[in-house]
């Protein structure tokens, strides 16, 4: 964020967050060179998170029947086409490369915030979390919305340039503008692992 200090990133008040990294969301996209490099350099900060160890935490977007919108709200809500990442179906899944291991949390969304009806904000506060180093996507929808939800509860964010992605290059750029000018803190991952390899 301009004009702030750097976040001061330890292994005690900070968690690396997955966001919404599910097949139906970018399986489709993982032959693409820059989705492979995106993926590849989020499983060495899995990795890394898991040998400090700081707290991993996913977020897995569950679309269920059970939790639709209201019928007289739901043309204006609703993006509408095929159902996506609907709950139980494998579309819903974290991509392969980058399953959670057992000892990750996994917050499961019924809307597009992590912390909207979630369990998010009381893992945070029993984990003693204001920290969140978040890869995956959209930057430009759910990472910023992240991102804004977080700053409101006074937790510090910071996006991963070269592990995030957004439909366009443009959108891409805007979100994480966004991000660093207002809301929180873009950086690169190598500058975040060196960070985090230190850190006490």
């Amino acid at each position: 964020m301009k004009n702030a200090p750097p976040p001061p990133i330890s292994r005690s008040n900070t968690a690396l967050v997955l966001h919404d990294m599910q097949n139906d969301f970018i399986k489709a996209s993982l032959s693409k060179p820059e989705m492979a490099e995106v993926v590849k350099r989020t499983r060495a900060l899995i990795d890394l998170a898991h040998s400090l160890p700081i707290p991993v935490i996913y977020t897995r977007v569950e679309n269920d029947p059970a939790m639709t919108y209201p019928p007289e709200r739901e043309p204006y809500l609703h993006r509408h086409g095929s159902p996506i990442c609907v709950k139980g179906t494998p579309g819903a899944d974290v991509i392969d490369p980058l399953k959670p291991a057992p000892n990750d949390f996994m917050v499961a969304k019924v809307r597009s915030s992590a912390f909207y009806g979630t369990k998010m904000d009381a893992l945070l506060r029993i984990k003693g979390i204001w920290i969140l180093i978040v890869a995956g996507g959209s930057t430009n929808w759910g990472v910023e919305w992240l991102a804004r939800d977080a700053k409101c509860r006074d937790i510090v964010t910071v996006a991963l340039r070269d592990c995030t992605y957004s439909a366009t290059a443009e959108a891409q750029a805007a979100s994480l503008a966004n991000i660093d000018d207002f809301i929180g803190y873009v950086m690169n991952s190598d500058e975040v692992t060196r960070i985090l390899s230190r850190a006490k």
